[in-house]
């Protein structure tokens, strides 16, 4: 049984992968859907990291603190990313729709994981989604990555992934 998360992260993993497909092979080039999702990794991770000691300094909420963090680094992102597609033009040509598409799959997963995030933080450890995250099948996978979970753990055994230990981590 599907939730009404399960839909919203579902239009907008679809939706921003389309998108960034989209862009990507009309910007002549795969390297900006790159860099962009480059940048939302990083906005996502640095958001995560300062939302905490932020939110204690200012005394505001945790959710709305990484919301509005995240949205400045991805704006700041995106900047960054036009920029430096400008100076490289990165491109593989005929396998730029290829590219564009994994790139803009890991922006739009991205963007998903943070909103379910938010929406869990802002509901608190009990809320609606956090209680039924167990059933969820689509918004349980962005969120808690276990498909990639699985693959690194496997590759780990089999001594083929990272020389770290997924299961530490």
């Amino acid at each position: 049984m599907m939730y009404w998360y399960d839909w919203m992260t579902l239009v907008i993993v679809v939706a921003g992968t389309i998108i960034q497909t989209v862009r990507g092979n009309k910007a002549g080039g795969m390297g900006l859907p790159l860099f962009e999702a480059g940048g939302v990794v990083v906005a996502a991770v640095g958001a995560t990291a300062f939302t905490h000691g932020l939110a204690g300094l200012i005394h505001v909420s945790e959710s709305l603190v990484l919301l509005v963090l995240f949205l400045v680094f991805s704006i700041l992102a995106f900047v960054v990313a036009r920029w430096l597609f400008t100076l490289t033009a990165l491109s593989f040509q005929s396998l730029d729709g290829f590219f564009s598409f994994v790139f803009g799959l890991v922006l739009a997963w991205t963007v998903a994981h943070m909103v379910l995030r938010i929406i869990i933080m802002s509901q608190g450890g009990n809320g609606e989604i956090a209680a039924q995250m167990a059933n969820s099948p689509v918004a349980r996978e962005v969120y808690q990555f276990r498909t990639w979970n699985a693959l690194m753990r496997l590759l780990f055994k089999a001594r083929l992934g990272p020389e770290f230990n997924p299961d530490e981590g």
